[in-house]
């Protein structure tokens, strides 16, 4: 198995380079999920590939961030860079940037970030599809899905072994956007869950309720590598040297099945330790409920990333070959199988007394100092009696280590990505005639109310607060019975979470087929549709972060008849990307916005009685702001914003963007809410001014995100 360490700043790089990491990931000055850190401009970047691809490990360059329409073209070149710098894969999320890169760039090799959410056999499976050469699975992931994954596909799997969590489901998290206007799907998270709240509606061991522990799974190596995971991942990019040196050691030495103390992990910054979801069930202590620790640790690797002397070597063979008269002759062959040659200019000449020994050949040949080369096989042809200089003997060496350097680098430096990069522009598509209401609903009740007060379209998602299955499945006949005598299209609302074990339930929903369409939050979900229901109309959610043309784009090639923009658009970038869309687009307009999904619940912790289908829930943070909390059936929390979203007085611009829907969210909502609320909007967008109570939030559409 691969070991792959943060590089956050060159210290940190050396340190895990150093401590024996197979591959490091890194991040450029843009594009990049950790903005805070030090990162690498160009010439840094360049320098990190040589230091690593010389020494024998790969580098991953991180360009994970969602990316707007303006900056699509830009990341593009970016990525043509990094291939010709030598990158030995580039880590994204951006849906848009995939279709791009693996069309202008079929060469550069895809990993798939954790925040694509990738957390069924069926998702990874369709990753697959796309060209992507190896997943970074969402960290809910037990050993027993990781293994059922493996057997399904053939690209290779990473996984978190080490450092910091995300509460949220696989660090895909609108949180900090909502609460700060820093986007954590763009770099620039502000840990709103690392902050204190007060837990209203049950208690708690502490305040800091959303803030886990570290994960360190050292003790679950073999485990892994019998599930068939080929990437051992270490967090870390935020933080200090000293950290990466000691994490890398420990784990490099519990690899090889050397020496280690486990404890030694506990020396550098952590907020303790958990082994999360590693044996397929929830941990008890996955959350801290303390106070982060302001305590200064320091731990043993400083001279790992500070000493000049190298450590990080490559084994290597050298034979030399030295006769009266003639030069001498140097040939040298590494483990990777790069072999150079070198000549001298000074033939030997016979000796006054004594002559060169085989002992002193070697001394000086050996003498490699901080080069990172080690001769491990040395072999010598030397006539006896012969005078070289010694001064001569080190000038070969030294040119035959720098012809072997230029050698292991000329892998890397000989590509050129293509001399164009550009795409053909789609065509203007018109703006719609009419926008229309889509409603999601959670039981008839509000589904009826949906239709009577004009809704042009019904999401049913009646399985995702409930702790029974088969009432959804019953009343989602009867609404789209009633749907079909309204002449409203009805669609089944599919969570966006589907682990492995949900399929089945989905399969038997799927089978009975009484419903006009799907609104679906992955691929994995998506696959299963297309295998059952054949050309049944797919919807797009929140979930696929459709953020520029291109992830528009892929969707509609995919089969998707509409998709929903991401909450972090502007209405401006919005209009931007309708310009041309090749399916239908919606936005989310009105109701509860969902800022999070976490695996974890508190309840469970402790001591589970079902007392989520009955207690009322909220967050309350120091401002006094209070969020509340849903659970679903999966034992998931469902963490919404403090303020509903509406852009009720804002519709004309929102006609104006070139939307087909506007959705409005009433899943946790009454039959009389979603009444007046598809009222509303009805009447509003046939011109009337018409208003609603309440403390309303505008979301994003027109401050945008960090």
């Amino acid at each position: 198995m691969e070991l792959l360490a943060p590089a956050g700043s060159f210290e940190a790089l050396r340190a895990a380079v150093e401590n024996g990491a197979d591959a490091v990931y890194l991040g450029g000055k843009n594009f990049n999920a950790r903005a805070a850190a030090a990162n690498f401009g160009p010439d840094e970047l360049k320098a990190a590939f040589d230091y690593c691809h010389v020494r024998g490990v790969k580098v991953y360059v991180t360009v994970n961030t969602l990316l707007r329409e303006d900056e699509l073209e830009q990341a593009l070149s970016y990525l043509a860079d990094l291939y010709s710098w030598g990158a030995d894969a580039v880590i994204v999320q951006d849906l848009g940037l995939v279709r791009r890169a693996r069309q202008e760039l079929p060469d550069l090799e895809l990993h798939g970030s954790t925040q694509m959410t990738l957390h069924n056999i069926w998702d990874v499976k369709h990753a697959e599809e796309l060209g992507l050469r190896r997943v970074v699975l969402a960290r809910e992931l037990g050993k027993t899905a990781i293994l059922e994954i493996k057997k399904m596909v053939g690209l290779e799997l990473e996984v978190f072994v080490h450092g910091a969590l995300c509460i949220c489901y696989s660090g895909q998290c609108l949180m900090s956007s909502l609460i700060g206007g820093r986007s954590g799907n763009r770099g620039r998270c502000a840990q709103p869950c690392r902050q204190p709240y007060t837990l209203l509606g049950m208690g708690a061991p502490g305040e800091y309720v959303l803030s886990p522990r570290d994960l360190c799974l050292i003790g679950h190596l073999n485990e892994l590598r019998e599930a068939g995971v080929a990437s051992l991942k270490i967090e870390g990019r935020l933080k200090g040297p000293d950290y990466v040196g000691v994490v890398v050691r420990t784990y490099r030495a519990a690899l090889d099945g050397l020496s280690h103390d486990p404890r030694e992990l506990a020396t550098v910054f952590n907020r303790g330790f958990t082994t999360a979801y590693v044996n397929d069930r929830p941990p008890g202590d996955l959350i801290t409920y303390l106070p982060p620790s302001s305590e200064e640790r320091t731990g043993t690797a400083r001279d790992t990333y500070t000493s000049p002397k190298a450590t990080r070597r490559v084994k290597a063979r050298l034979q030399a070959r030295l006769h009266l008269g003639e030069v001498l002759h140097l040939a040298l062959s590494d483990i990777d199988g790069v072999c150079v040659e070198t000549s001298g200019s000074l033939p030997a000449e016979p000796a006054v007394s004594g002559g060169l020994s085989l002992e002193l050949l070697r001394e000086k040949l050996l003498r490699l100092g901080n080069d990172p080369l080690e001769i491990v096989e040395f072999e010598a042809e030397l006539a006896p009696g012969l005078h070289l200089p010694v001064s001569e003997l080190n000038r070969v060496r030294r040119e035959l280590v720098a012809r072997w350097e230029e050698a292991r680098l000329a892998r890397f430096k000989k590509r050129q990505p293509p001399a164009t990069l550009a795409r053909q522009p789609l065509p203007p598509r018109p703006k719609p005639e009419e926008v229309k209401i889509a409603v999601t609903v959670s039981d008839r009740a509000s589904a009826a109310a949906a239709l009577a007060t004009g809704a042009s379209l019904i999401y049913f998602s009646g399985a995702v607060f409930r702790r029974t299955p088969q009432d959804w499945l019953a009343e989602l006949s009867e609404v789209w019975e009633r749907g079909r005598e309204a002449g409203v299209p009805v669609f089944a609302h599919l969570e966006r979470i589907t682990e492995n074990e949900a399929f089945p339930e989905i399969e038997k929903a799927l089978r009975k087929h009484r419903f006009d369409g799907v609104l679906l939050g992955n691929f994995g979900t998506w696959q299963k549709v297309r295998e059952i229901c054949g050309d049944l109309p797919v919807h797009t959610d929140l979930a696929f972060n459709v953020f520029n043309s291109s992830a528009l784009e892929q969707l509609a090639e995919e089969g998707a008849a509409l998709a929903t923009v991401s909450l972090e658009l502007k209405l401006s970038q919005i209009k931007m990307i309708c310009g041309s869309a090749p399916l239908e687009v919606a936005l989310v307009a009105h109701g509860p916005l969902e800022s999070m999904v976490t695996k974890h619940c508190w309840f469970r912790d402790q001591g589970c009685r079902a007392q989520c289908q009955s207690a009322s829930v909220q967050l309350k943070d120091k401002k006094g702001f209070v969020f509340p909390v849903k659970f679903d059936r999966w034992c998931r929390m469902h963490v919404f914003n403090s303020k509903e979203l509406s852009l009720l007085d804002r519709l004309e611009q929102v006609k104006d963007s070139g939307v087909s829907y506007v959705r409005i969210e009433g899943r946790t909502k009454d039959p009389a809410w979603i009444s007046e609320t598809v009222r509303a909007y009805k009447r509003r967008l046939a011109g009337e001014e018409v208003g609603l109570k309440g403390d309303f939030t505008k979301g994003h559409y027109f401050r945008g995100v960090l």
